[in-house]
């Protein structure tokens, strides 16, 4: 059966979250391709300087309080933190719990590459389908940024840390030019 992944392209993957990175510059959020949402595109710098990777933050234009971040490698997802209501659920796999995970998460929660690394190995869908609850305390979009970096090895410089979900009034523009 043909994978979504070989286990070189994983074994590439696990180098690039190993080492140090940087994000190029500073973005801001534009009109995204789906109607009901704005989004905004970093890319990321190996420790080489290479750009092999990219964050693609999504917000609901109706929904500020509720982004998303998605660590994209090569045109694949291979993170995510998604802020989410903390009565919003989603169940896991039934076989979570041999991962330490917990059979449904409540909240706000990450799609992480280790959690989902043999998942992609053994399956013909890129999907991410595992999910571990982000701590209590990580409820906007700088916050959740800070911990993906810590978590990935990605070094923001002061002025990245403050990027935020665009403004109230951006969004009324982008709804009623």
């Amino acid at each position: 059966m043909p994978t979504a992944i070989s286990e070189a392209e994983a074994a590439e993957i696990d180098a690039f979250l190993a080492e140090d990175k940087r994000l190029d510059g500073i973005l801001i959020w534009r009109a995204s391709p789906r109607p009901r949402e704005l989004s905004a595109v970093w890319n990321v710098q190996d420790s080489l300087g290479i750009v092999r990777a990219k964050l693609r933050f999504r917000c609901p234009r109706a929904a500020r309080a509720w982004p998303s971040i998605s660590l994209i490698f090569r045109d694949n997802a291979i993170w995510r933190v998604d802020l989410v209501a903390a009565e919003a659920w989603k169940p896991n796999p039934p076989d979570a719990v041999s991962l330490g995970l917990p059979p449904e998460v409540r909240g706000s929660h990450r799609h992480t590459w280790h959690d989902n690394r043999q998942y992609l190995l053994s399956q013909d869908l890129w999907n991410l389908p595992y999910r571990r609850p982000l701590p209590a305390q990580i409820r906007r979009l700088p916050q959740a940024v800070a911990s993906l970096a810590r978590e990935i090895k990605l070094f923001l410089e002061p002025e990245q840390r403050g990027f935020d979900v665009p403004p109230q009034t951006d969004l009324f523009e982008e709804l009623h030019p």
